[in-house]
């Protein structure tokens, strides 16, 4: 059953440290209800080597050669987690060569029969309810850890342990709502009568006992929590998409003292610390990436949802119109495959979310989803949907906060009527008739009081906020503006800065448009009107391979915590501005940021960097030492880094080490530490034979 402890056996086999020596490949995959073999393909080369965007045009047939290619004469670990169907198994099982090397598959699965199919030689491993001593051992470490329940609790406690009917998820979720009172008999007792009252009126229904912990949710989280359940089974949640999709719909409530996404992250971090909500990925510097729900989770967020006329779901192949049930819900939510046909979503006034996903990785093709009759409007994500032309009906959804789309077309100035928008979103290969060609964002961001995160997938150039006619500037600011990804050199102006005094994040992409000897210098030069900024992601023309003449790399913001270069081509000389920054925390190195054998930083930067990434570079000689050139780093990332001989003195006092396809002396070095050095997390990932330890 659902909630018994599969997938995290697995997972703790799975990233065990001798299971992380032992194979040479690992991938986890997860499969769930409803799949598409190409994601499973796609998802398996991720897992095993560095993908590219050439990967995605592969076909299926292609995808499984070069996967089987990959594990050939290797030995590997791969995970299929959550698998329903034996078409899944029957879809991928080609890609994975037996050369009698130990290599191991690991599946998880509900049925017993579909287990025995997989593996018909090997009986598999039927997972047990926990007992009463097992079920309170885990309940009382969950909440106390190491140290021991409080006298007074231990019967109370027990009883609500052997109510959870030996379901380890049941025990963790109930441990997420005790743990907020420890100490608090009342409250535990409590507790103890409604997890009874729930077994003796269904024993086998574990969703009740799950909504014992839902219930006891503030009126905010409960709102957060259900909204999750728009997204597919088994999706991986972007973190920063649902903060902004919580913000559009209202659900934080803003203090004086904290940014609204500041508040969404705290509200996150507490349903993940009620065990409500999965981490799945984590960022570069630790923040969480990906989360996700257990499938019971989500189970209760949907029957809690539809109870509350909430949110309503509509999940199939072919959807040729809309259930009449669906006319009292206040949000809607499309999950469909690229096979589903046209149809049309009634005019529900009082819809305050309209969100599609695709259940594969394609954009769903000519296929006109709603007739936008929404006037209460405030979340419209149709990003998977393809559109000839700009919906003008959107332009009458006066309330709207949140607008993702997939354009082709030229976007109108006119959504800049949309003065309650806070997250613009825009992915596609639109061209602008204006410019020739070239992607121009026509929005005039500077009179849109609310707007705070605009993501653009394709370098785009923005509209100058200054009058040809006069050059005065235009009466408004961006004020709210905290993102911008991704923009042009070109419009690197001091115009554009000029209205967007408080932003924090910024993403700039050298074009062909921008080519020239200096264009990085004026750049540098404008970045003196973002006062505030924190993070800044810089790319730079791949083509353009020569030594770069940079002017002014010392006035880089001090206030910068962030920064990412990417294709450069800087001597490493230019680093010493970098490296005294005063707040810099993280540094990210990719595609020859810099270029050159050697490189020895000063001892007098660096005083605060705590993550270093260094990606694809053509260095030998790293002459440094980590207490000296770099005091308070933690975590060191080495990806693809051919040449490198060896590492800094002193990199095993760090708290995390990587090595991903680099040196065989690198890598050599790193096994050496892992094996020998306590207190540090070693991960490495190599293309190399590795024979058996």
């Amino acid at each position: 059953m659902g909630g018994i402890g599969k997938t995290t056996l697995a997972r703790k086999a799975f990233n065990d440290p001798y299971t992380v020596y032992h194979f040479y490949c690992r991938a986890w995959i997860t499969v769930s209800q409803v799949y598409q073999a190409r994601d499973l393909l796609l998802a398996l080369w991720s897992s095993i080597a560095q993908s590219t965007d050439k990967m995605v045009e592969k076909s299926n047939a292609q995808l499984a050669e070069i996967v089987y290619r990959r594990l050939k004469g290797k030995r590997y670990v791969i995970v299929m987690d959550d698998m329903w169907s034996i078409d899944a198994w029957n879809d991928v099982k080609r890609c994975f060569p037996d050369d009698e090397n130990g290599s191991r598959i690991v599946v998880t699965s509900r049925f017993k029969e579909l287990a025995t199919n997989v593996s018909p030689k090997k009986p598999p491993h039927c997972m047990n309810l926990l007992n009463i001593e097992q079920s309170w051992e885990l309940l009382e470490k969950l909440i106390f850890g190491t140290a021991s329940c409080p006298h007074e609790l231990v019967g109370v406690g027990k009883q609500i342990a052997k109510r959870c009917r030996g379901l380890p998820l049941a025990i963790v979720v109930i441990a997420g709502v005790l743990s907020r009172d420890i100490g608090a008999y009342n409250c535990w007792n409590e507790i103890a009568e409604e997890v009874s009252s729930v077994v003796s009126t269904d024993p086998e229904n574990c969703l009740d006992i799950l909504a014992l912990s839902y219930n006891c949710l503030p009126h905010h989280l409960k709102a957060c929590f259900l909204y999750m359940g728009i997204f597919p089974e088994d999706c991986e949640i972007e973190v920063s998409k649902l903060i902004n999709l919580w913000a559009a719909e209202g659900f934080l409530y803003l203090n004086s003292e904290k940014q609204l996404e500041q508040i969404g992250e705290d509200y996150l971090e507490d349903l993940i610390g009620r065990n409500l909500v999965l981490v799945e990925k984590k960022r570069f510097v630790g923040e969480v990436k990906t989360c996700r729900l257990h499938d019971f989770l989500r189970e209760l967020c949907l029957k809690e949802a539809q109870k509350e006329n909430f949110m309503h779901v509509i999940q199939r192949r072919s959807a040729k119109g809309v259930q009449a049930g669906t006319r009292n819900q206040r949000r809607l939510s499309f999950h469909l495959d690229p096979y589903s046909h046209a149809t049309t979503a009634p005019a529900i006034p009082h819809v305050s979310s309209f969100v599609c996903f695709t259940l594969g990785t394609d954009i769903v093709p000519d296929i006109l989803f709603f007739q936008l009759g929404f006037k209460l409007l405030r979340v419209l994500d149709v990003f998977f949907l393809h559109f000839d032309y700009f919906p003008v009906q959107i332009l009458k959804l006066i309330h709207l906060r949140y607008l993702a789309l997939y354009v082709t077309y030229e976007l109108p100035a006119s959504v800049s009527q949309l003065r309650n928008l806070q997250t613009l979103v825009i992915h596609g290969p639109w061209l602008c008739q204006e410019s020739g060609g070239r992607p121009t964002l026509l929005l005039e961001y500077w009179s849109m009081p609310s707007l705070r995160h605009v993501h653009v997938t394709v370098a785009c150039h923005l509209k100058n906020p200054f009058t040809v006619q006069d050059n005065l500037p235009r009466p408004f600011a961006s004020e709210h503006l905290q993102t911008l990804y991704t923009i042009q050199f070109s419009s690197c102006t001091k115009e554009v800065f000029s209205v967007m005094p408080h932003l924090k994040k910024l993403g700039i992409c050298e074009t062909r448009e921008d080519y020239s000897t200096d264009s990085f210098s004026q750049v540098l030069n404008n970045l003196v009107y973002l006062q505030e900024l924190e993070t800044l992601e810089c790319s730079f023309h791949t083509q353009k391979r020569e030594v770069r003449r940079i002017l002014g790399l010392a006035l880089l913001p001090v206030t910068l915590r962030h920064l990412s270069l990417s294709w450069s081509y800087l001597p490493w000389k230019y680093m010493t501005s970098i490296a005294m920054l005063p707040n810099l925390e993280v540094l990210q190195l990719k595609n020859y940021a810099f270029q050159g054998p050697k490189w020895g930083p000063t001892e007098e930067g660096f005083r605060s960097l705590k993550h270093l990434l260094i990606e694809n570079m053509d260095l030998i000689h790293w002459e440094a030492t980590i207490f000296r050139h770099f005091r308070c780093l933690q975590h060191l990332v080495l990806k693809s880094c051919k040449l490198l001989e060896k590492f800094p003195f002193g990199v095993e006092n760090l708290q995390r080490l990587e090595v991903h396809y680099c040196s065989e002396p690198i890598e050599n070095s790193a096994k050496e530490i892992q094996e020998e050095i306590e207190g540090i997390d070693v991960i490495i990932r190599s293309d190399r034979f590795q024979h058996s330890a």
